[in-house]
């Protein structure tokens, strides 16, 4: 999996994320939503409540069988641009 962003001012990452990495990172899916939990507005908390990181987690073996799928690819009106391709 990779994970391209461009920034609005001309700078781009490009981040590889392995999907055996990304699983793992699910799998200590309640440390990492702790940590995101202080940063993001009270009524926005509700979607990070609803999601079963062991289902996400089950779903990353299935993602293995479609390499070059295109998961994200949004642009914001600042010009910043984010893709995730498997």
């Amino acid at each position: 999996m990779k994970i391209y962003i461009k920034i609005s001012n001309g700078k781009s990452f490009k981040i590889p994320a392995p999907i055996g990495v990304v699983k793992i990172a699910l799998g200590l899916g309640g440390f990492g939503v702790s940590i995101a939990r202080r940063y993001v507005p009270k009524e926005q908390l509700q979607y990070f409540d609803s999601i079963d990181f062991k289902e996400l987690r089950k779903g990353m073996d299935v993602l293995k069988d479609y390499k070059g799928l295109k998961m994200v690819d949004v642009k914001t009106e600042d010009g910043t641009m984010v893709t995730i391709i498997v």
